[in-house]
């Protein structure tokens, strides 16, 4: 009796180990199936794209709350501004790098005069802006990040249907264009 247990015992163990290889060998083949992998391989780069299920990049919204676009960016040629429309109704924007880690977030709240307009740009292009001082810069909310690809996603709340025109028309809006500071 005591020799049957044991020897369940290490067959369990072996099985558990077994199962766990099998998972760490698993993982590159299902990271490569997360949101942020989708966004950056089937965007286009300065463009922005609602997120639906019937979209290319294949993600949808689970929140029926929230209407979300996004927007691909590569930092390599230029920066990125993005604007949208002033409006009442809630929004959140927020920038990811390419593995979709938050490098800034911000919403109708902290966004300067309720208007959504930020640029986005690499250390070396940050010093080229703050060399010319471009007028923009007073009424936009700048990011420095060191990552070249990433992604921007702007969230608005869509409180019931008698809401759904207003978000569709900020949504509708919303621009993601290169952005050199030499305006």
């Amino acid at each position: 009796m005591k020799t049957r247990a044991i020897y369940i015992g290490i067959c369990g163990l072996l099985l558990g180990a077994i199962v766990h290889i099998c998972i760490i060998f698993l993982i590159p083949l299902l990271g490569e199936k997360d949101a942020a992998k989708r966004i950056v391989n089937n965007s286009q780069t300065n463009r922005f794209e609602k997120l639906t299920a019937s979209s290319k990049i294949g993600l949808s919204n689970g929140d029926p709350f929230f209407q979300l676009s996004t927007c691909k960016f590569d930092l390599a040629d230029s920066g990125v501004e993005v604007t949208g429309d002033r409006t009442d109704l809630f929004w959140s924007a927020s920038v990811f790098s390419s593995r979709g880690r938050v490098l800034y977030s911000l919403n109708e709240r902290t966004a300067i005069g309720n208007k959504l307009r930020m640029i986005v740009v690499n250390p070396i292009q940050m010093a080229s802006i703050r060399q010319i001082q471009p007028e923009e810069l007073e009424t936009s909310i700048v990011v420095e990040t060191s990552e070249q690809v990433g992604f921007i996603i702007v969230r608005a709340l869509k409180r019931d249907q008698s809401w759904a025109s207003t978000v569709d028309g900020f949504l509708g809006s919303l621009q993601c264009l290169p952005y050199t500071g030499q305006s």
